[in-house]
């Protein structure tokens, strides 16, 4: 996470709203019958709208830079690596 502080995305306060909501969402979305391959792209989807929303919340101005901190911290939160191997499995090749 010093990432997305190092290249200035976003404040601490939404960081840790957009992590929390990612996480809570992803981990609901694990107990659904939806397959574990398109938790990455789920997490990341949530993540762009989590850091629109925590930019609106703490009464910035930066929406662009909130939505590429939410779309990481998705990536961060389910494994980017996870969501590439499972579209290559569905692609038929493993």
């Amino acid at each position: 996470m010093d990432l997305i502080q190092e290249l200035n995305l976003g404040s601490t306060a939404e960081l840790m709203i957009t992590v929390l909501v990612v996480f809570c969402i992803t981990q609901a979305f694990k107990t659904t019958s939806l397959g574990n391959h398109y938790l990455p792209w789920i997490a990341m989807f949530v993540g762009v709208i989590a850091g629109i929303v925590a930019v609106a919340a703490t009464g910035d101005s930066n929406y662009v830079a909130s939505g590429v901190m939410g779309l990481l911290v998705g990536g961060f939160t389910c494994g980017l690596f996870d969501g590439f191997k499972g579209f290559k499995q569905i692609g038929g090749t493993k």
